[in-house]
């Protein structure tokens, strides 16, 4: 049913299907939506009241649930399973591929929302200010982050070894010759933990000064940085036309890796920086313990928010000029992909506050798929392994030569395959306890 009902319309509305059928399968997911919320509505009726007995009132050691987050994140997760695998059959439009230069594309978004969502729920966003926190444990919690990091580091490696090792298909624009996003999400754990706990950096001005400073250096014709991300060669012979890195000639490996790999270099700048905004949008309308934050509270910052970063992204795109270049993860593509993502949050809130008005953020009832909790709960281990799953189908299957219902097919069998994985990972065997009496 969850296949039917979820990953299918998700796997077609990334593909050429979506114009003829996309009606269609809107009024039908409108119609299943009504029919399955008046049930749910029965349901709540009569359980609600119930689910409310067995609540723990300590409040310190709660920790509030938000359905409509769960929901979010697991949506964002699963539209980037489908992309990164649509992308390899012609069924999936260029359109929404990822763009060159600059613009928009739907692809565009997929790495910027898996660390925007991230962000939402990191360790800094989520926890409680207290003031006792020292520096020991500043220190411990970056040395975890350090440590989780490293299965990451394995697989940017393994993919960078079966990427050329079987000259799989890749665009140097899109990281460069040898950098992956496995590298990029390595790098904005470590660096935005360390900007946290080690440099202290808590309040949400600093990743907005970062922000700015970026954007200067990258407009600034005499730093050419702009330039040197969309048109240097791969190779460190540019003859000091650019300031910021024609220092480096005298060490020509350094120099090499860094013309090889411009976009994943630079790019962790950009991807970092949403990591933070993400986080300190997370502590103003997701998980603030100073106010007691109502669900009416939440929406009304949500809004305030969303509305406060298109008004940004007009002023620096209209006003100021400044086009997204996802290459350069400039102001204007960092903004644009925050926007998006409190968009789809704020709309995910409000379906979940009219679809579903008597739960509470302290309901035990589980009202996101268990396809959605599971991926939410393990998500990246799930995203490693829908990437070795994205590997296997391209190594098995001729990509290009497929039909269009073949390709669908394969689709939503990974899906099914990814969403399996995250059930597997989530299950939790009920050991019966036998009281034992001792004489």
């Amino acid at each position: 049913m969850e296949a039917i009902t979820i990953l299918l319309p998700m796997a077609i509305c990334q593909t050429k299907l979506l114009h003829p059928a996309g009606v269609a399968l809107l009024v039908f997911e409108a119609s299943l939506a009504a029919t399955l919320h008046l049930m749910r509505t029965k349901t709540l009726s009569s359980v609600g009241t119930k689910s409310t007995e067995n609540i723990p009132n300590d409040n310190q050691n709660h920790q509030e649930k938000l359905d409509f987050l769960t929901f979010y994140r697991s949506t964002v997760s699963y539209l980037t399973f489908v992309a990164i695998l649509a992308v390899d059959f012609p069924i999936f439009p260029r359109s929404f591929a990822k763009t060159e230069v600059s613009g928009y594309g739907l692809m565009d978004l997929g790495a910027g929302s898996f660390c925007v969502s991230g962000g939402f729920v990191s360790w800094f966003a989520r926890r409680k200010r207290e003031e006792g926190t020292t520096n020991t444990n500043e220190i411990h919690r970056f040395q975890k982050v350090v440590i989780r990091c490293i299965p990451l580091l394995i697989m940017g490696f393994v993919r960078l070894l079966t990427t050329k090792g079987l000259e799989y298909q890749e665009h140097v624009s899109e990281y460069g010759v040898h950098w992956n996003f496995f590298f990029t999400l390595s790098v904005v754990g470590v660096l935005s933990t360390f900007l946290r706990a080690i440099l202290k950096m808590k309040n949400s001005v600093w990743w907005f000064v970062i922000l700015i400073t970026y954007q200067i250096i990258l407009s600034s014709h005499g730093a050419n940085l702009q330039l040197y991300i969309e048109e240097a060669p791969r190779r460190c012979d540019f003859n000091g036309d650019f300031i910021l890195v024609s220092s480096l000639s005298s060490m020509p490996v350094l120099c090499n890796f860094l013309a090889a790999n411009r976009e994943g270099i630079w790019g962790c700048v950009g991807y970092s920086l949403l990591h933070l905004a993400g986080e300190d949008i997370a502590t103003y309308c997701l998980w603030n313990y100073k106010e007691n934050l109502g669900q009416i509270r939440r929406g009304q910052r949500l809004a305030v928010v969303t509305t406060f970063f298109w008004s940004f992204h007009w002023v620096l795109v209209s006003l100021m000029g400044i086009p997204v270049s996802r290459r350069s993860t400039n102001a204007s593509f960092i903004v644009w992909t925050i926007a998006h993502n409190m968009t789809i949050l704020f709309a995910t809130w409000g379906a979940f506050y009219l679809g579903c008005p008597k739960l509470n953020s302290k309901s035990n009832i589980e009202v996101n798929p268990p396809i959605f909790a599971a991926v939410n709960r393990h998500g990246l281990i799930v995203f490693i392994l829908a990437n070795l799953m994205t590997g296997a189908v391209n190594l098995s299957i001729d990509t290009l030569k497929v039909s269009d219902v073949t390709a669908i097919a394969v689709i939503v069998v990974y899906l099914c395959a990814v969403g399996a994985v995250g059930l597997i990972l989530d299950y939790k065997p009920q050991i019966r306890k036998r009281k034992v009496k001792y004489n």
